[in-house]
């Protein structure tokens, strides 16, 4: 048996980008096991994946006594490759302790003092694995720096022939298809545009008093049915926007709030285009299941935002500005014209 491991101590959509590398190693190597060092933010997501057969806890706040216990169970195991691809310093020694045929790595690159340095350093790089991609961080980022390439090239190196276009890899939950499908036939039209709403639209100026109304005019102008979703999400923005489309009552703007992903998923599938100020989750998704993508940011963020895209989606970017007098008028303009060459 080959096994495998990941070091994945971070997000949820940090891990989907990584799920075409799974799903290849299961395809080559019939008889085969894949460990994930996880965090507790997407362990319970994870452990639902069944190409996942072991996934291991490790939280940087965690006691010392539960943190040599992780270690201890990651390296009492050979294995025929591992992915340190996090930059966490934890993977790190993790990576440099186990026995593995073959040690793969991200390195990621940071300016200090005017100086560049890495992460791993240089020696460890070099003497350490058998292949490395160097990714920039978002503060040190000029031009485009694609991180699932990144990953592609790693997972080839083993000749897990894994192309830029390949989806990612999502198992999606029976009933949760039933729980969706009922949902659906009862308030889904067709084909809606499904809008994300989270912390990073609360820097557009005006969102609190001009959202709900620039949602009628982007309603107006596509002629499509709108799907707000949302998690957790208390900001006086969105409270007011609840209360403004409850006295609305019109099924053309729908908020679906706090679904579980398995559901969050199915939304995201069956919509014709969704639209986030980038939330993380939502675009992964995207690579898995190709839906039209519509990124709502900051114009200085472009390279960075660019460098996680998947490759394989229809993806536009939108900006947010300050510069003029109505950015939230300016912003959902742009919008519907970009959705309009969607329909």
């Amino acid at each position: 048996m080959k096994k495998f491991i990941f070091f994945r101590n971070d997000r949820l959509g940090d891990f989907i980008i990584l799920t075409n590398l799974l799903k290849a190693i299961k395809k080559k190597y019939k008889v085969s096991q894949i460990t994930v060092l996880c965090s507790s933010l997407n362990y319970n997501f994870i452990k639902k994946y069944k190409i996942v057969d072991h996934a291991f806890v490790y939280n940087k706040s965690d006691p010392l006594f539960s943190k040599i216990k992780v270690f201890r169970k990651i390296i009492s195991s050979s294995y025929f490759a591992s992915f340190a691809v996090d930059g966490k310093s934890f993977s790190n020694l993790c990576n440099f302790c186990i026995k593995s045929k073959y040690k793969l790595g991200l390195v990621y690159n940071y300016k200090f003092l005017n100086l560049w340095f890495s992460k791993p350093n240089f020696l460890y790089n070099f003497f350490f694995f058998d292949k490395f991609e160097t990714f920039t961080s978002k503060k040190n980022l000029k031009t485009i720096d694609h991180l699932p390439t990144k990953f592609l090239k790693l997972g080839n190196f083993l000749g897990l022939n894994i192309k830029t276009k390949d989806s990612y890899y999502f198992e999606t939950n029976k009933n949760e298809n039933l729980k969706f499908n009922k949902f659906k036939s009862k308030y889904l039209n067709k084909k809606y545009i499904l809008i994300h709403f989270d912390e990073k639209w609360n820097d557009i100026t005006s969102i609190d008093k001009r959202l709900f109304t620039n949602l009628l005019y982007l309603q107006a102008k596509t002629k499509k049915q709108l799907i707000l979703t949302s998690y957790k999400n208390n900001f006086k923005y969105f409270e007011i926007l609840k209360k403004n489309i409850q006295q609305h009552n019109s099924n053309n703007i729908l908020i679906v709030e706090n679904s579980n992903l398995f559901f969050f998923e199915r939304l995201i599938f069956h919509s014709l285009c969704a639209v986030s100020c980038h939330s993380g989750f939502l675009v992964q998704i995207a690579g898995a299941n190709r839906t039209n993508l519509i990124d709502i940011i900051n114009k200085k963020d472009y390279a960075w935002y660019s460098s996680w895209k998947p490759k394989n989606t229809k993806h536009k970017f939108v900006f947010k500005s300050n510069s003029v007098e109505e950015p939230i008028v300016s912003i959902f303009k742009n919008l519907a014209l970009a959705i309009r060459s969607y329909l």
